[in-house]
């Protein structure tokens, strides 16, 4: 792996073009650790190295599926809003197991509940609850209940824009099940359960 100062010209210039440096890094994919090591941490351009590995993901999310447990592991210390949008971003192009999909529900359902947080931050983990939820529906539900209690939070544009997506969402067929999900014998279950006092939701999940 290339150190950081190989990547820090590329993401600290006045002009930054996301789009000329994710091409840069498709072309030099021995740069993608260089890349997530720097978004780990809370420098200044830091969210930028977090951007241009969410592009990347869009297009070839296999190479930075190997990272989705540091990712997920430094969420709780990113102190930038746009920093934690683009965490989120990438890792809704990534296969992330059971035990990783609860710790990033955690993360998502206390960004969602948090009016105080950035608008575009938290429509992003809403986003990342609702692909969660294509797996299972209670947290689909609960991210919609949640979303109704505190939308009149959201500026009108994200607001129409995640009732938009909520509806598309809706449409959609009953998602499908990983048959170990399903069956009796899973040795993982996700339970929700919503208990409602003074509009705060509050969140249980079991693992068993």
């Amino acid at each position: 792996m290339e150190s950081k100062t190989d990547i820090l010209p590329l993401l600290t210039v006045k002009y930054f073009d996301v789009k000329a440096t994710t091409n840069y890094l498709l072309a030099n994919r021995q740069l993608i650790g260089s890349f997530v090591a720097f978004s780990l941490e809370n420098d200044p351009f830091s969210w930028r190295a977090s951007w241009v590995l969410y592009k990347y993901a869009e297009r070839k999310a296999a190479d930075i599926q190997p990272y989705a447990q540091m990712l997920i592991d430094n969420m709780p210390n990113i102190a930038k809003p746009g920093h934690r949008r683009e965490t989120l971003k990438i890792l809704s192009h990534l296969q992330l197991d059971e035990r990783q999909s609860c710790d990033v529900m955690d993360f998502c359902f206390d960004s969602i509940k948090d009016n105080k947080l950035q608008a575009s931050v938290r429509s992003a983990a809403y986003d990342m609850l609702m692909k969660i939820g294509e797996q299972y529906p209670e947290i689909r539900s609960e991210a919609i209940a949640i979303f109704d209690d505190t939308k009149d939070y959201y500026p009108h544009g994200i607001r129409k824009s995640i009732e938009v997506r909520t509806m598309r969402a809706s449409s959609q067929t009953t998602p499908t099940y990983h048959a170990r999900t399903m069956h009796a014998s899973s040795q993982t279950k996700v339970k929700m359960l919503r208990a409602t006092s003074h509009s705060k939701t509050e969140k249980i999940i079991s693992l068993c």
